[in-house]
């Protein structure tokens, strides 16, 4: 079922970024709506107006949406949604009228088996990361197949895609490798690197199978501490020690090739270019927030509740091998592992100053601080060209899960009978600032 709320048709493009008073920031935006990185904060409030919402729990085929792995945009503002469940594409127009539906789930040409993640390439064919045939598919925006590229997961292979390029490269700092015979395999999985590599390894895997080192990103130290043990059976797990408030990892691809990085603490913003070397450096002059005795006790609750509301898990996934299904007991076993090793845990001496990051359609950076346990961060809109456009305070605005032309954005979202939904809402360039919308 589509749903279409209050709508009119939105002069001019892009991102209306002027101030309004309030929240954090102390007056208004510098002349010409922009200010300098090192400056101080100012408020933005962009208007939008809500245009449609997808997803049904009874309705047509396409419109039964089992789990949405990725949507994306094409120029024409039509959506790309990717039901991983289903194995399908669902393209919808601007309005949100159904287009068509493109493959379906299986393991024939052109058709999906796990698939995780989509783009849509220079040349206007649409690419499908298939994580369970560990490769990419190829289709026309028609949906007619094209061709598939797969990597060879004895010399490496993605197990998920951090960002795309043009050219349909898929960078990632998620790998696997599988080494000896199909009597005595060996799966490696990690999160950085594929082997022996130092640091925090990006890689870039080009349509060719071909896998290349594109930039190593700063490590912290590894925690210190007790492994907590779980063990059942056959089955026996040692978890490393984890130290909460370590800077993340996080990276987003721009139109030109080059890959926005945040590896450290601080409000540095790497851009690497496609030779890997760091051009410029994006900061702003925010400190990162102290760790007190405060902060942890609420970061260990926060840790400890999101574990209770898990549930117990029953099967085992590792890349690029069939789930396991695990004893009874030891899911409980791994459950108590969990929890110990929260309440072991310890903690880096700040809070890392951004927690995400995001490139929208005319390649401005969506910068989200990282907030306090079970608080909301402000995200900061920046460019490439180091121009600060304004901080939207917590409860306006969130990143969106794809940028469109035209102001055009959508959010994966749950309705309140439990089953998924596409929310798509348009900024309004040319609109006055309003505070009083909900977050879409």
């Amino acid at each position: 079922m589509i749903q279409r709320t209050w709508r009119h048709s939105l002069s001019g493009a892009g991102l209306c970024l002027l101030a309004a008073c309030g929240g954090d920031g102390e007056g208004g935006a510098p002349a010409g709506g922009s200010g300098a990185l090192d400056g101080p904060d100012f408020t933005i409030a962009p208007a939008y107006e809500s245009r449609w919402i997808a997803g049904s729990m009874d309705g047509e085929d396409w419109e039964i949406f089992g789990s949405i792995a990725d949507l994306v945009f094409n120029e024409a503002g039509d959506l790309f949604i990717l039901d991983e469940q289903a194995g399908h594409i669902v393209v919808l127009d601007r309005d949100g009228t159904y287009l068509r539906t493109i493959s379906r789930q299986g393991e024939g040409p052109g058709e999906l088996t796990d698939p995780e993640s989509i783009s849509l390439l220079a040349d206007g064919r649409l690419a499908v990361f298939d994580g369970g045939r560990s490769g990419i598919q190829f289709v026309t925006p028609e949906g007619a197949y094209a061709e598939s590229a797969p990597f060879d997961p004895t010399q490496g292979a993605p197990t998920g895609v951090g960002a795309w390029l043009s050219d349909g490269s898929i960078i990632t700092n998620r790998e696997f490798v599988v080494s000896g015979t199909a009597e005595s395999m060996s799966v490696s999985s990690s999160v950085g690197g594929t082997g022996d590599e130092p640091g925090r390894p990006i890689a870039r895997y080009r349509p060719e199978g071909t896998r290349e080192l594109l930039y190593t990103a700063w490590e912290p130290p590894p925690p210190t501490g007790d492994a907590a043990e779980a063990g059942g059976g056959s089955f026996s797990f040692n978890l490393s020690p984890v130290r909460a408030f370590d800077p993340g990892l996080h990276f987003a691809a721009l139109s030109d090739g080059r890959l926005a990085v945040v590896d450290s603490s601080g409000y540095r913003i790497k851009l690497i270019g496609e030779d890997g070397i760091v051009g410029e450096i994006l900061e702003r002059p925010l400190s990162p927030i102290p760790v007190t005795s405060a902060v942890r006790d609420a970061e260990r609750e926060r840790r400890l509740a999101e574990l209770e509301g898990s549930g117990d898990a029953t099967t085992l996934s590792i890349s690029g091998r069939p789930d396991i299904r695990m004893p009874d007991d030891f899911a409980s076993q791994l459950r108590e592992a969990f929890q110990a090793r929260i309440e072991r845990m310890t903690f880096a001496e700040v809070v890392p100053a951004i927690d995400a990051l995001a490139v929208d359609f005319e390649d401005r950076l969506w910068v989200a601080r990282t907030p306090l346990p079970d608080e909301e961060g402000p995200i900061d809109i920046v460019t490439p060209d180091a121009r600060y456009l304004g901080t939207i305070q917590p409860g306006g605005l969130r990143i969106p899960d794809a940028f469109g032309p035209d102001g055009l954005i959508a959010y994966v979202d749950t309705h309140d009978l439990g089953y998924p939904i596409v929310r798509v809402v348009q900024l309004a360039p040319d609109a006055q600032l309003r505070t009083e919308h909900p977050t879409p």
